[in-house]
C-alpha cells in the first residue's frame, strides 16, 4: 500500500524557524514516516495516551512532531499536525485541540 506524509502549516513554519542542521534532521525524520509500520518504537516513535490518545509522536533530538494516521481514498496518510520542543509541545497541542473543540 502506498503511503504519503503531509504536514500542517504549523509544522512547516516550526521546521523552517530552526537553524539549518536541526531543520534538515526534522524534515528527514518527518519524511521517513512514509515507511512507518504503525507500531510503537520507543523512544523514536510512541503512541500518546489519555487526552491525546489516537495521536503518535516522533522524537527528533529535543524536538517532537505529533502526527495521526488516516486513510483517504484508500491511501494511508500520515498527517503531521504539530511540532515543537519536548518541553512544551504536549500542553500546547492539547490546548489547540480544546480550542478547536470549543469553536
Amino acid at each position: 500500500m502506498k503511503s504519503k506524509v503531509v504536514w500542517s502549516p504549523q509544522v512547516e513554519n516550526y521546521v523552517h524557524s530552526n537553524a539549518p542542521e536541526p531543520r534538515t534532521a526534522l524534515w528527514k525524520e518527518i519524511k521517513k514516516l512514509v515507511d512507518w509500520d504503525g507500531r510503537e518504537n520507543p523512544p523514536h516513535i510512541r503512541h500518546l495516551e489519555d487526552e491525546l490518545s489516537g495521536y503518535s509522536c516522533v522524537r527528533i533530538k529535543r524536538e517532537r512532531v505529533i502526527f495521526r494516521e488516516a486513510f483517504e481514498n484508500g491511501q494511508r496518510v500520515i498527517k503531521c499536525l504539530f511540532a515543537g520542543p519536548r518541553k512544551t509541545i504536549y500542553e500546547a497541542f492539547q490546548e489547540l485541540l480544546l480550542d478547536e473543540m470549543a469553536s
